[in-house]
């Protein structure tokens, strides 16, 4: 070969090789998955950002601009099938073999960022269950839901309002992990942990179910309405009374509605026959 033919082809020889070494590590990033960098820790004590960030929906927790699923989300979850993770819920026969199989999830990449599921809180059964959206910095580190600031806003209800014990209601959360940076949690989240939810309810069976800030309410109901559209009324869901209400954190920030969550507890205490004023 001339020097010339070999000068030409050498380029062609380079690109090649480049080429190759490229789809390869893409090859191995595309079988890996995307690694997230770990969440700065919260300095000890500094409460639920929930609480901080209520917006005006009445919902308690802010919004971020990851509210999106990451691509280790999209990862994780593509093994994933909310029908099997239904099969595995139906399949547990009481709540602390549930509460098991939460704490082994892995079908989102919450698990690679919580640092324990947060079940519930509450009997094995009750007659009023409180369903939040997701855990906070405080359930997260403690793993028990509602905690923080507007957990004790929340037992201040259940106890000086409804005039029962904390310890006789069930609070329990959409999802049973925290979002890092207290964000939404993404749609495709919270379906694969509904199973998990369905089950709780169905071993729960209470009477009331009082879903806490428009997520969650709008979640159970599957609806898009505003706060305000849901709440002041019982609904129906497959046969089980609903009573959605601001969520304690939105409270927290805007204590003028602390009155409207009061008739809604009171419509709550009505359908239990616990005094309260339709």
């Amino acid at each position: 070969m001339s020097p010339q033919e070999r000068r030409a082809e050498e380029p062609a020889g380079e690109i090649a090789l480049l080429a190759a070494a490229l789809a390869a590590r893409l090859d191995r990033r595309r079988r890996r998955g995307t690694r997230r960098r770990p969440e700065a820790s919260r300095p000890e004590g500094a409460g639920d950002p929930g609480a901080e960030g209520a917006r005006p929906d009445g919902n308690g927790r802010k919004r971020a601009e990851n509210a999106q699923e990451t691509p280790e989300n999209g990862q994780e979850q593509a093994d994933f099938d909310t029908e099997a993770i239904r099969g595995r819920a139906a399949a547990c026969p009481d709540l602390e073999t549930l509460r098991s199989e939460v704490a082994a999830c892995r079908a989102c990449g919450l698990c690679e960022t919580r640092t324990q599921t947060v079940f519930m809180d509450g009997p094995e059964r009750a007659r009023v269950m409180f369903v939040g959206e997701a855990p906070g910095a405080d359930e997260d580190r403690r793993g028990v839901p509602f905690v923080g600031r507007a957990g004790q806003l929340l037992t201040d209800i259940i106890t000086k309002g409804m005039g029962l014990e904390r310890s006789s209601v069930v609070i329990a959360n959409v999802l049973k992990c925290r979002p890092p940076s207290n964000r939404d949690p993404s749609r495709r989240e919270k379906e694969l942990c509904t199973p998990w939810l369905e089950r709780q309810i169905e071993l729960v069976d209470p009477e009331i179910l009082i879903p806490l800030g428009r997520h969650a309410s709008g979640h159970l109901l599957g609806s898009e309405a505003s706060m305000g559209a849901m709440r002041a009324r019982v609904h129906d869901l497959a046969g089980r009374r609903v009573v959605p209400t601001y969520h304690p954190a939105f409270l927290l920030r805007s204590p003028e509605r602390k009155r409207d969550c009061w008739q809604d507890i009171q419509l709550a205490m009505a359908e239990l026959d616990l005094g309260g004023d339709r």
